[in-house]
């Protein structure tokens, strides 16, 4: 297959330089349907999505939609986030389905041929991944990721604190789990010339100098940096932790946004803040 042009590097980056590299998530939680007084279903979940559309307008430059809060509802919440993903689409967005697949061989392989890149059935730009069954069971993902000009974001260190154990665990050669993933991204991503890869990593915000050594790990990736608002992480903290690497940051947030809705004035004033926050971040480095 010919991979179609351009990158989502260079979507990303052409992006950016208007609307800032804000990551809004998507995240249609029984608390936000409820405080939006909406119902606890797929209809529920569609009227939800279409607000928070007609409040990004074309204003930002990522969605993250987490796949489980569609996926509840079965076939029915399944059409919502394929509905959901053109829709963002259309408003000239990108969109990355935080889903964190993870599995072997011709398994991750399906995984691959059904979620990466807008010719896929559900048509992302990019999926989140799990990548503790192995590095090297990411292959078939980056192939196609390749091919279709997508991006992935395996989890590389993770703000939640029952992951720290095992991310920070050393091997006998004295790296960490987490490194030991970051060097197998670089050697990935080592498969274009183009300044970024096709594999990023998720490395939370919450995270500071902690998250250094994977960092410089990974010359060629694009970071996704959740974390920010609710879970407590700042902008601030988003160049704590990248420092240098702030040019590739996507600083996400769902809740911090989401919690300002129903109101649509109130959300579109949201993702301005954020997005100003972002751009404000990226013209300092």
């Amino acid at each position: 297959m010919t991979r179609p042009n351009p990158s989502f590097w260079q979507r990303f980056s052409t992006l950016t330089e208007e609307r800032s590299p804000f990551c809004c998530g998507v995240d249609p939680s029984d608390t936000l349907l409820h405080n939006w007084g909406l119902s606890l279903d797929a209809a529920g979940v569609g009227h939800f999505c279409d607000r928070v559309l007609e409040a990004a307008e074309d204003r930002l430059a990522i969605f993250k939609p987490q796949s489980a809060f569609f996926e509840r509802f079965g076939p029915a919440g399944m059409m919502e986030l394929r509905r959901f993903i053109g829709g963002a689409q259309a408003q000239g967005a990108l969109v990355l389905l935080d889903a964190k697949r993870g599995d072997i061989g011709h398994s991750l392989a399906a995984y691959a041929e059904g979620l990466i890149g807008r010719d896929s059935p559900m048509g992302p730009d990019a999926l989140t991944l799990n990548a503790y069954l192995g590095p090297g069971t990411l292959r078939p993902a980056v192939e196609r990721a390749a091919e279709q000009g997508a991006m992935l974001f395996p989890v590389v260190l993770s703000s939640n604190s029952e992951g720290r154990e095992l991310q920070a665990a050393r091997l006998e050669d004295g790296r960490s789990v987490a490194e030991y993933l970051a060097d197998h991204i670089t050697d990935y991503n080592s498969i274009t010339d183009e300044p970024v890869g096709p594999v990023g990593a998720v490395i939370g915000a919450t995270l500071g100098e902690a998250a250094a050594s994977a960092v410089e790990r990974m010359p060629k990736s694009l970071f996704l940096a959740p974390g920010i608002g609710a879970q407590g992480a700042s902008f601030d903290d988003v160049r704590a932790v990248f420092g240098d690497a702030i040019d590739r940051v996507i600083p996400t947030s769902s809740r911090g946004v989401l919690s300002h809705g129903p109101s649509i004035s109130g959300l579109r004033e949201s993702m301005e803040k954020q997005r100003d926050r972002a751009f404000e971040l990226r013209q300092a480095a």
